[in-house]
C-alpha cells in the first residue's frame, strides 16, 4: 500500500479527505463503548420483542436510535445512567452515525409495519437490524459503515471531491 499521507500510520487508512493540495488525515473521536452498548442493546432486545410480541419495545428502541439527531441522545444518556464509561478513540464517527441512522430508518419502517398490523414484516425488519448489530458486535463488520465508505468513494469518483 503506498504511503498516502506522510506521518500518518498506515494502520489508519480512513478517513482520508481529498483537498486541492493532496490528502490529509483528520482525526476525530468515537466512543467505542457507546457503539458496543448500542449493539448489545439491539442484539438482545429486538429478538426478545419479536419472540414475546412486544411492539412497544421496538417503538422504544426506534426512539432511542433516532434521538441521535436531537440535542439529547437518549442512547448516550442511558449508557451514562448505567455507569458505563466512555472509551474514546481517534476514529471518524461519521460512518457509525450513518449506520445508526440506517438502523433507525429500518426500525422506523419496522415500527410503522407493526402499527399497520403487518407483524411479519415489522418483526422481520427489526430482526434484520438485530442481526446486523450482532454481526458488528461479534465479527467487527459494520454494514452501514461499509456502505458509507463506498458511497463516499463513489461520490469522490463522480465529483472529483
Amino acid at each position: 500500500m503506498p504511503l498516502l499521507c506522510p506521518g500518518v500510520p498506515q494502520s489508519v487508512p480512513l478517513p482520508l479527505f481529498f483537498t486541492g493540495s493532496g490528502v490529509y488525515y483528520n482525526p476525530m473521536k468515537t466512543d467505542r463503548n457507546q457503539l458496543r452498548f448500542n449493539q448489545v442493546l439491539l442484539t438482545l432486545l429486538l429478538p426478545l420483542a419479536a419472540l414475546l410480541d412486544l411492539p412497544l419495545l421496538v417503538y422504544l428502541l426506534f426512539l432511542l436510535m433516532v434521538s441521535q439527531h436531537t440535542p439529547w441522545d437518549l442512547m448516550v444518556a442511558l449508557k451514562r445512567a448505567l455507569g458505563i464509561p466512555a472509551r474514546l478513540v481517534e476514529e471518524d464517527p461519521r460512518p457509525h452515525r450513518f449506520a445508526r441512522t440506517l438502523g433507525a430508518v429500518f426500525l422506523g419502517l419496522s415500527s410503522l409495519s407493526l402499527l399497520l398490523g403487518l407483524k411479519g414484516v415489522g418483526y422481520a425488519l427489526a430482526l434484520l437490524v438485530a442481526l446486523l448489530a450482532f454481526v458488528n458486535l461479534a465479527f467487527g463488520f459494520c454494514l452501514g459503515c461499509f456502505l458509507y465508505l463506498h458511497l463516499r468513494y463513489a461520490r469522490a469518483l463522480i465529483t472529483g471531491k
